[in-house]
């Protein structure tokens, strides 16, 4: 007989994930990261779109890092927009695909001709910019919620050249910037200070956590590929969050490094499918696993030890 979990069982392995999180980042051994940047900024509906676009261009040329850029057309909107994304092509980074619509595979209404038609759509205004590659980023990072689709997608990428673009470490930075945005109105100096300190601490212990999981899963330390998005809040400290993780003891390296990697070539065996490669393995695998850390809950207790809210 399967025993069924009650609520407050639940609740308490929520609760020991969320304390284990808050224990985490030791230096043990070297450990390489990449960053790659979704989705994008529409100058259209953003009126700091253009300058929040070449902050981040310009804190990655100040720490010499090469990234990737995976805009999804329904973000970036028309020609200014994909301006912007042209810039990151001239600087030297890599452009990937994010569909043109940002739909979710795992969603029962998006059909998996739906879902190929936006790829394609997007290939086509992209694929005429500066060091466009066919790298294909799921939005969501949901790879499908049926054997079908999920397998039906992955044959389409294989048939057209694409490579995954995967991620190892999976972060909130949305969440965070939906609170920089709280405080920036609020003209809330001394909030966004410990803000700038409870993103840090976030983006750190996620990415300790994916790499304890990836030792756990794989007995090594992977090339890491963190997921961050074109955004306010990357705009003003992702210079200090690079800072951050050297003096943690991660190395730097590019994203193109990084996706030679063999994990990022890997289809996931689960349904529903996708999450961070490390978690999806570990998943089929058959390891306790928290949570994926795009639904986690554990933000609030993060902003609760910041004295914010």
């Amino acid at each position: 007989m399967i025993k069924h979990k009650t609520k407050s069982e639940k609740s308490l392995k929520n609760s020991l994930c969320i304390a284990s999180l808050f224990t985490l980042y030791t230096i043990t051994q070297a450990k390489e990261l990449a960053l790659s940047f979704d989705d994008g900024v529409n100058p259209q509906q953003n009126p700091k779109a253009v300058q929040i676009n070449q902050q981040i261009l310009d804190q990655l040329a100040e720490h010499q890092i090469k990234s990737i850029v995976f805009p999804s057309l329904v973000k970036i909107g028309d020609y200014q927009g994909k301006q912007l994304i042209a810039n990151w092509g001239k600087a030297g980074h890599l452009i990937g695909n994010h569909s043109a619509l940002h739909q979710n595979l795992n969603k029962s209404n998006i059909t998996t001709q739906q879902y190929i038609q936006s790829i394609q759509d997007a290939d086509l205004v992209l694929n005429t910019l500066p060091r466009y590659k066919r790298i294909y980023r799921y939005p969501f990072l949901k790879e499908g919620n049926t054997v079908e689709k999920r397998d039906a997608v992955y044959q389409w990428l294989k048939n057209n050249q694409y490579a995954l673009g995967g991620v190892s470490i999976d972060a909130s930075d949305w969440f965070y910037n939906r609170k920089y945005l709280q405080y920036t109105k609020q003209a809330d100096t001394e909030k966004l200070q410990r803000l700038k300190q409870a993103y840090i601490w976030h983006l750190l212990n996620r990415a300790e956590y994916y790499d304890q999981l990836a030792v756990q899963t794989l007995q090594r330390s992977p090339k890491h590929v963190l997921l961050l998005h074109v955004n306010q809040i990357n705009a003003a400290f992702l210079s200090d969050v690079v800072t951050a993780f050297k003096q943690q003891g991660w190395t730097s390296i590019s994203t193109k490094q990084a996706f030679d990697e063999p994990i990022y070539t890997q289809q996931s065996r689960n349904i529903p499918a996708g999450e961070s490669v490390i978690w999806s393995l570990a998943k089929t695998q058959g390891k306790e696993l928290c949570y994926p850390a795009e639904d986690a809950p554990y933000e609030l207790e993060n902003l609760k030890q910041h004295q914010l809210d």
